[in-house]
């Protein structure tokens, strides 16, 4: 499982939305000037996610909530994103050459596949029941060990 400590800036009793920030470097480097991954990801600015989720634990706005997701579902989203506009890619990239098509439609027809991959990507994803299978899940509140790790790898 996949977790994450999450800040609560909005709360309701059935409802929160939680906080957290994206990071483009791992922690251990982080506070290497040496580290490339690291020099790039201080150009960048922080930037900050919105997620709305059950409030199942009563949590209230400024407190530090676990969110999570499971491993397959962080296999299967990435099968979705990266998989299946490929395989359409190629599928009808080898459709076109069986066809007979030149080098130049074959590559037309290869780049029409991978935006209809990516297509059909967004509209699996973006449904209501796929919106909630996706979702990462609310866990238990933070402990105050885990939220000064969390810091510390800052």
């Amino acid at each position: 499982m996949l977790e994450e400590i999450a800040r609560v800036v909005k709360s309701s009793p059935e409802k929160l939305w939680v906080e957290t920030e994206t990071r483009s470097s791992c922690s251990h480097c982080s506070s290497s000037s040496t580290c490339g991954t690291s020099v790039l990801a201080k150009l960048f600015s922080v930037k900050r996610n919105q997620l709305q989720l059950d409030n199942s634990l009563g949590a209230k706005t400024g407190e530090q909530v676990v969110i999570g997701m499971p491993d397959d579902l962080l296999v299967r989203a990435a099968i979705w994103a990266y998989l299946l506009p490929l395989l359409a890619m190629v599928l009808v990239t080898i459709i076109a050459s069986a066809a007979g098509a030149g080098d130049e439609l074959q590559s037309l027809f290869g780049l029409c596949g991978l935006v209809t991959g990516f297509i059909l990507v967004r509209r699996q994803t973006n449904g209501t029941t796929s919106q909630q299978n996706f979702k990462p899940r609310l866990l238990r509140m933070a402990d105050q060990a885990e939220v000064i790790v969390e810091l510390l790898k800052k």
